[in-house]
């Protein structure tokens, strides 16, 4: 999630200096920014290692991306909003509100009564 919402590497346009290099700077998420949640464990053992073991990491965070995301633009689809760059800060949720404005003028008008 944080890197959907808030991670950003920022860049010094002069230098090229690295903005954001420190967890000081960098927007982790913390527990106190995201609702409360349930996980759970599903154990499955592999069937290629004789010790039923799988790789261990971080790949099993890459779909969060596109859930969170997706999430954002389907809550958005109804007013126009087709797509969001990561990560979805408020500003680039309200600048896609904003492009969308001229589309959702032309739903409304095609409503009987307006909006």
């Amino acid at each position: 999630m944080g890197q959907a919402l808030w991670e950003r590497c920022h860049y010094d346009a002069e230098t090229g200096q690295m903005e954001s290099a420190t967890f000081m700077d960098y927007a982790v998420p913390r527990a106190d920014a995201l609702p409360a949640f349930t996980t759970e464990i599903s154990e499955v053992p592999s069937t290629a290692n004789p010790l039923g073991l799988r790789g261990g990491g971080e790949g099993g965070t890459t779909p969060a991306l596109g859930a969170v995301v997706n999430a954002i633009v389907d809550a958005l689809a109804e007013l126009g909003v087709e797509h969001i760059e990561m990560p979805a800060t408020p500003e680039r949720v309200w600048r896609a509100l904003h492009a969308a404005r001229p589309r959702v003028s032309e739903l409304d008008s095609r409503r009987p009564g307006g909006r």
